[in-house]
């Protein structure tokens, strides 16, 4: 049997921001920009409602959505946290620790109100026969809440 090598998303906005506001609305507005109704671990496992997502601010820290009634969802963990600069996780979603795939966000400055962000979503080899068929969704997933959500929040560039 032949392994297919599935190479990571990777996904670039342009925001009118500088590196330390794009962050900081990233890591600390993710609630205002994240698209809970369509994107969240509630609504694919069972249509509950999220209020939250969270992201504790240091390496080792959680990532999780708060549901309505007050229960929490882990994402992952926070493996990178360098303010204006990076950002990564390991990208839990409730799989076994051999299936955990991992992102990471880097905010390159251009100009004094204007950074590239690139996030890259990695490893899906990990996730086995589901590998191709999960990639492809979150391929889509992350125009939605990448692209459009933290993108038009923080405002595309140009």
């Amino acid at each position: 049997m032949s392994v297919v090598e599935l190479g990571p998303i990777v996904k670039t906005v342009l925001v009118r921001r500088s590196a330390d506001d794009a962050f900081r609305i990233f890591t600390e507005e993710i609630s205002a920009w994240w698209p809970m109704r369509t994107h969240t671990r509630a609504r694919t496992a069972s249509g509950e409602v999220t209020a939250r997502v969270s992201i504790e601010a240091r390496v080792g820290g959680r990532v999780f959505e708060t549901l309505a009634d007050g229960r929490e969802l882990e994402w992952g963990e926070v493996s990178a946290y360098e303010p204006g600069a990076v950002f990564a996780m390991i990208w839990r979603m409730g799989r076994p620790a051999a299936q955990f795939t991992d992102v990471s966000v880097r905010f390159e400055p251009l100009e004094a109100e204007a950074c590239r962000v690139t996030l890259t979503h990695a490893n899906w080899q990990r996730l086995g026969a589901e590998g191709e068929q999960q990639r492809k969704g979150y391929d889509n997933g992350w125009i939605a809440v990448f692209e459009q959500g933290f993108g038009g929040y923080a405002g595309l560039k140009g």
